[in-house]
């Protein structure tokens, strides 16, 4: 509990840094975005190379950080868990952290690409009066960008990375929620964010939104008990809520006789 103390401000801001750097890679990355297929966004890429690399930087910032609130959250229901693998902890710190190579290494991937397109097909694509919107161009685009150097070495990064981070997402909030620390809801969502986090990786944000308030005490009903007992607390199955329900009417009705 005093190591939780200890860090519980330091990991919040972790975890708002962490959503602050992604939020500002994908403001940075609008200026080469919303290209009408890959030979544009290619020829955007080679006109913002530094938007390009400045982006996948931030990303890569924004999601290893990522590791501090995940092993935090690992590590506190390891602590009231006797079913939890402590061997997983490696997971959780690994998997933000492919995440942010498979950031740098897809972004150097595509400035590769961009120049290789750029100087070569444009030029020939231009010389045979192919339009750089068509299918012809988007498909020399699409090549370019799956052939870079780096592609293969980013793919393997990034399966990893997002294996593992559905893992440790749902491993770690199932657990949390067994043991207090998360609300049924939160805990539930967690759960279900991580499973989607493949496809839908943003809205895995929103709940670190809430996990950061959470270790600042600024959500409405509190922190759950178990974070100060230090101990498991786990939540009454709808069952034992009804059954307690029963008791104290009886209870009341025996005080009213």
């Amino acid at each position: 509990m005093a190591w939780e103390e200890r860090w519980s401000r330091p990991v919040a801001v972790a975890t708002f840094g962490s959503i602050l750097f992604i939020v500002a890679a994908i403001v940075v990355a609008s200026q080469f975005g919303g290209a009408d297929g890959d030979s544009e966004l290619l020829r955007n890429v080679e006109a913002h190379r530094s938007a390009q690399l400045v982006s996948s930087i931030l990303q890569a910032i924004g999601v290893g950080l990522l590791a501090a609130p995940l092993y935090y959250l690992f590590r506190a229901a390891d602590a009231r868990s006797e079913t939890m693998r402590s061997q997983l902890v490696g997971v959780v710190i690994a998997a933000p952290l492919f995440l942010a190579i498979l950031a740098i290494l897809s972004g150097v991937s595509t400035l590769h690409a961009a120049s290789e397109f750029v100087s070569d097909e444009v030029p020939r694509l231009m010389a045979k009066g192919v339009a750089l919107g068509s299918d012809r161009a988007n498909d020399i685009a699409t090549d370019a960008i799956t052939e870079a150097p780096l592609r293969p070495l980013a793919a393997g990064f990034g399966l990893g990375g997002q294996i593992g981070f559905a893992i440790a997402m749902l491993y770690t909030t199932l657990h949390a929620m067994r043991t207090g620390l998360l609300t049924r809801f939160w805990g539930s969502l967690g759960m279900a964010l991580g499973a989607v986090s493949f496809l839908f990786f943003q809205f895995t944000l929103l709940w670190f939104i809430y996990f950061g308030l959470l270790l600042l005490g600024a959500v409405p009903e509190g922190k759950p008990p178990a974070w100060k007992s230090g101990e498991a607390e786990p939540w009454p199955t709808p069952g034992e809520k009804a059954a307690e329900g029963l008791d104290e009417r009886e209870d009341e009705a025996e005080a009213r006789d």
